[in-house]
């Protein structure tokens, strides 16, 4: 391979870890969260509050960072693995994102949420919200898991609104949504 082949794939790659960090940031928030109650350093009451602000503050940045990139794209060619990619990435991240509120908000308080089965260990703990995530982001809520408190309720509807914007309102318009930002770009 040449310089310059090294070269365009570490800038692609540089770009993927620039557009990612803030989710892996508030990510890292939620498990500082997480260890907080953990070893007590903070009121139940405090934690919850602090973990509900920063999700919806999360998802209010989510939609800022889904239109802010298709408007990047805009005005060059935007091809079907890049969008894919986008749209992989983007809904894995808010999976993980709520994944991780969910199962904070369980170590809060633990009756958050019915039906989960008490598991051996953290790793198995996660997973079950990590599928109630994905669950819930699919809306196939198969009614196994359910949010059990106001908190919770917040947190999966927070989630089902973003899936709901996702879905329906970018990756079905994301030709017209595109369209629209070269429009305006080409006016100014």
């Amino acid at each position: 391979m040449s310089v310059a082949c090294n070269i365009i794939i570490i800038n692609k790659a540089m770009s993927h870890v620039k557009s990612t960090y803030k989710y892996l940031l508030v990510i890292l928030i939620g498990i500082s969260i997480f260890l907080l109650d953990y070893f007590e350093l903070a009121n139940r009451n405090g934690s919850e509050i602090i973990l509900l602000v920063i999700s919806l503050l999360k998802a209010g940045y989510f939609i800022y960072f889904v239109f802010r990139t298709i408007k990047e794209t805009a005005h060059r060619e935007f091809n079907f693995h890049e969008f894919m990619a986008f749209v992989v990435a983007s809904i894995l991240l808010v999976i993980l994102s709520f994944a991780i509120d969910y199962y904070c908000l369980y170590r809060i308080d633990a009756n958050a949420f019915a039906g989960l089965i008490p598991k051996q260990n953290i790793a198995t703990e996660f997973i079950s919200f990590f599928y109630y995530s994905i669950s819930v982001f699919t809306t196939a809520g198969f009614g196994d898991i359910k949010p059990n408190s106001s908190s919770a309720q917040i947190f999966v509807s927070t989630e089902l609104m973003i899936a709901f914007f996702f879905t329906i309102l970018v990756i079905a318009n994301i030709g017209h949504i595109r369209s629209s930002f070269a429009q305006r770009n080409n006016n100014n």
